[in-house]
């Protein structure tokens, strides 16, 4: 348990520096650097495609050469030397090239931060895995407000304190000892794969589309409170901080539920009804926002925990690779839901010409929820099948035959 939460703390560790940055990006790239508003645009988005092509580079790397606690170390301590390069950077163009560093150390790390905790899960991974998912989040909530905070003392000071926190990081890394990867190990008392990878998707999807919500939601979301309500800063900050909270404090507890029910129903569930939720985002009055904020951070986390346990039943029969995927998959909706949010926002509008916020807001909940449905119907044929199993009442379950009888709850 001890080495899981060094995990965990290592993991909200390196989530705080690069989130440190949000706040302050008008300061750090157009004040600092006489950067334009794409240039700003544009260094929150380099890092994250230069990370999509360094996980499966690293992944691969780390397989064959050292340990996946020497990989972390040395990632993050490289981009603490970044952090302070963007510190002292002397012009745009090095700023961005830095940046484009700080994505290809960044998000690996991450990922085998993700394989380290799925080592040390045990048989109840879904806790496990939620704890996980909780630090992520604790790592985002931390870093935005105080990011902030460094910000109106001195914009610099983030790149100096995200350098510390990633030294930090680092050396709680090191402490980690892992056991080595195993592969198609007896099956166990949740839902399992009995073949490969036939269903890989379904993890990828979900990753891909809450990534894809969430990059719509502080964008588009954003951009509505203050066409529509009039939102002040504040108010903004409070409803996204109702958001945030109950996923971050949520996930384990949504993952000790995936242990007891498996993953299957809060996953399809929790989808389908987050869709719903986040289709009336624009026809509700102002005041009854912050409940639809709170229950959609409740239903994140009955998603993502899930989602997390359900990508390492995969990794058990494919490997560790699925969870770069997982990574990729999700950093890629992340890119495309700001970027779709714009478009929408530039074609949807009424005969007034105002943004049609509603059918913005119905069509990205209905995509969520046919997501949901879509996958619901492929892992249903899998459980009538025989393919995927959950397990029976009681401690155990039994085979007959090679193949594991159980009922499909």
């Amino acid at each position: 348990m001890l080495r899981l939460l060094l995990v965990s703390l290592a993991t909200i560790l390196t989530l705080i520096p690069v989130t440190l940055l949000v706040p302050g990006l008008h300061e750090l790239v157009q004040v600092q650097h006489h950067g334009s508003a794409s240039a700003a645009h544009a260094f929150m988005t380099v890092n994250m495609l230069s990370g999509i092509i360094a996980v499966p580079l690293v992944m691969r790397w780390q397989r064959q050469v050292g340990s996946v606690r020497v990989w972390v170390a040395s990632l993050l301590a490289l981009d603490a030397v970044v952090f302070m390069g963007m510190r002292s950077a002397p012009t745009l163009s090095s700023l961005m090239m830095l940046r484009v560093i700080d994505g290809a150390l960044h998000l690996p790390a991450i990922t085998l931060l993700m394989v380290a905790a799925n080592r040390l899960a045990g048989p109840r991974r879904g806790g496990s895995l939620g704890l996980l998912g909780s630090s992520l989040m604790i790592g985002v909530a931390i870093g935005s407000p105080l990011g902030g905070r460094l910000v109106d003392r001195s914009p610099t000071l983030v790149y100096l304190v995200g350098a510390c926190v990633f030294v930090l990081a680092a050396l709680i890394a090191l402490g980690i000892s892992l056991p080595h990867a195993e592969q198609n190990r007896t099956p166990s008392r949740r839902y399992v794969w009995n073949t490969n990878i036939q269903l890989a998707w379904v993890p990828l999807a979900y990753a891909f589309m809450d990534r894809f919500v969430i990059g719509v939601f502080v964008s588009t979301f954003t951009l509505f409170l203050g066409d529509v309500h009039q939102a002040t800063g504040s108010q903004r900050g409070l409803l996204m901080a109702l958001f945030l909270v109950p996923f971050a404090l949520l996930c384990w507890p949504a993952g000790r539920l995936a242990d007891r029910i498996g993953w299957y129903r809060p996953l399809v569930i929790s989808n389908v009804l987050f869709g719903l939720v986040f289709a009336m985002y624009a026809p509700v009055p102002m005041s009854a926002l912050p409940w639809l904020m709170v229950l959609s951070g409740v239903l994140s986390a009955l998603m993502f925990a899930p989602n997390l346990l359900l990508t390492s039943e995969v990794a058990r029969r494919a490997g560790d690779g699925i969870f770069g995927a997982f990574q990729i998959a999700g950093s890629v909706g992340f890119l495309i839901g700001p970027a779709l949010g714009g478009v929408l926002v530039s074609l949807l509008r009424d005969e007034a010409g105002a943004v049609d916020y509603d059918r913005i807001f119905l069509l990205v909940g209905a995509l969520e929820c046919v997501l949901a449905l879509a996958s619901a119907l492929a892992l249903s044929r899998m459980l009538r099948r025989g393919e995927l199993f959950a397990r029976v009442p009681g401690d155990g379950a039994t085979t007959d035959g090679g193949r594991v009888t159980a009922r499909a709850s």
